[in-house]
């Protein structure tokens, strides 16, 4: 508080008033913090817990986070928290998407995942792999569409600028084996898959529940953890789905704090 005493208008009641505006502005804004600093708590950044998109995994500095959330909840019993099952419709349907294209591509190459498995990036340097994908975007577009992107990623490489250094240049054997596969006549494939695979990506379809279950995983997840950590569970509880604001690095789930 400030003031000067001296002031005609100086008011007790107006100051005192603005100090406790002021922190209940605080606790309102950031509960987690002001929490936190009444019970010895760090309580920074507590009030999201990030997720890489299409992911429901908890990485390492969320889940420290949550324990000490934990710590506060089990210093003040009364109250809650609840969890909304957050997601972002472009980063984590991106994310997913990327993941379905890769597992089907791993698929037809004979690539075997096990159960949980993440597929790994698709690497055009294997040519089951670019057979995998030749063959789904055939299926999804049409062979003449495919037709359609081998005679661009030809004609690119056949401009001037190309032939001057040499990317374009390819021997009989290798023009033949080109054809024999089933593959564009250039010396480097990868802007030619580097299409396929982008093409691929953005038709790939999702079920239309992925985004919410993502969601519920996180938000179960969230609570899981917490409950492990020694919160009660009457303290702890999911929410509906939710659409929030994201970025291609992380999406937050923003807990929820109320007294009972």
């Amino acid at each position: 508080m400030s003031g000067s005493l001296d002031d005609p208008e100086f008011s007790y009641a107006a100051v005192i008033w603005k100090a406790i505006s002021n922190v209940l502005t605080k606790i309102i804004t950031a509960p987690f913090r002001a929490l936190g600093t009444a019970l010895g708590v760090k309580g920074e950044h507590l009030e999201a817990i990030a997720f890489d998109p299409g992911s429901a995994r908890l990485l390492p500095p969320e889940r420290e986070k949550l324990v000490q959330v934990a710590d506060i909840l089990s210093k003040r019993t009364q109250l809650t928290l609840a969890i909304p099952a957050s997601f972002n419709e472009a980063a984590d349907g991106t994310a997913l998407r990327r993941r379905a294209l890769r597992s089907e591509v791993a698929g037809r190459a004979g690539i075997a995942l096990a159960p949980n498995e993440e597929p790994g990036p698709i690497d055009a340097s294997d040519r089951a792999v670019r057979v995998a994908l030749r063959e789904q975007f055939a299926q999804r577009f049409g062979k003449a569409e495919l037709d359609k992107e081998m005679a661009a990623a030809e004609q690119a490489a056949s401009a001037p600028a190309q032939d001057a250094a040499g990317a374009a240049k390819l021997g009989p054997l290798q023009r033949v084996r080109r054809a024999a596969q089933g593959e564009p006549q250039v010396a480097d494939l990868t802007h030619f898959y580097d299409q396929l695979e982008q093409r691929l990506e953005a038709g790939q379809a999702l079920p239309p529940e992925a985004l919410q279950r993502l969601g519920e995983q996180r938000a179960t997840t969230i609570v899981e953890t917490l409950v492990a950590s020694g919160v009660a569970a009457e303290q702890a509880s999911a929410k509906a789905a939710k659409p929030v604001e994201g970025s291609d690095k992380s999406v937050p789930v923003t807990l929820e704090l109320s007294a009972r």
